[in-house]
């Protein structure tokens, strides 16, 4: 087994708790920079990937944010401010993949 499966069967239950506690987050660990990442819902969003090297530091930054208002967007911001950016995420957090 290398190093990359190893971290991957070993994370798994791991990304399933938090995908339960956080279900409109996109939550995924990255196995060459041995990072746990998260992208916030549009709601909660800071413009940013939210990454921690471990995952109690990544719960503790995930609820600080979500302990915050929501960021509210109407319409006219939209129309003020332009459309929301394209936002980008690695494939293997895209729902179906094994390490999900």
């Amino acid at each position: 087994m290398s190093d990359v499966e190893e971290l991957t069967s070993r994370h798994v239950a791991e990304l399933s708790f938090l995908v339960r506690r956080y279900p409109a987050w996109t939550i995924w660990f990255g196995p060459l920079t041995r990072s746990w990442w998260a992208l916030p819902p549009r709601d909660r969003d800071i413009g940013d990937f939210v990454e921690a090297a471990d995952l109690e530091r990544l719960v503790a930054r995930i609820d600080l944010i979500q302990s915050e208002p929501p960021a509210l967007r109407d319409a006219a911001s939209y129309l003020r401010l332009g459309a929301p950016p394209v936002r980008r995420v690695p494939l293997a957090a895209w729902p179906g993949d094994p390490a999900r």
